[in-house]
């Protein structure tokens, strides 16, 4: 049986938010390229890792951007958050499916690479 994931799957809110607290770490140890698919991948391949080093997981706290002291970098992460809100309301709005992780990955990373 294929694997279905539907527009209010949690794994979809998951993944996203994955990749705004890791996007928002990585930002405030200065790193710039790569952010969003270098997020994608740390989130797929070290999942406890994740879990161990964000223990509050969920959008809300994601969106939070007083950690970055840099004004640049606060605005580069509040234009990302507005972005995957965008994203997230495109995906409940036209009911979009998923038949694998991967393809979820590769839509938001395709979707936000603008931020890459």
């Amino acid at each position: 049986m294929a694997l279905k994931i539907k527009w209010n799957d949690d794994r979809i809110k998951g993944a996203a938010t994955a990749v705004l607290l890791i996007t928002r770490e990585r930002l405030a140890q200065g790193h710039w390229g790569g952010l969003v698919t270098a997020a994608l991948e740390e989130y797929r391949h070290d999942h406890d890792g994740y879990k161990a080093n964000h223990p509050k997981r969920d959008l809300a706290a994601a969106k939070d951007a007083s950690m970055l002291t840099d004004a640049g970098r606060r605005a580069h992460y509040e234009k990302l958050v507005a972005a995957v809100e965008v994203l997230l309301a495109r995906l409940e709005r036209n009911k979009t499916q998923f038949s694998s992780l991967k393809e979820l990955d590769n839509y938001l990373a395709l979707t936000l690479k603008v931020f890459d």
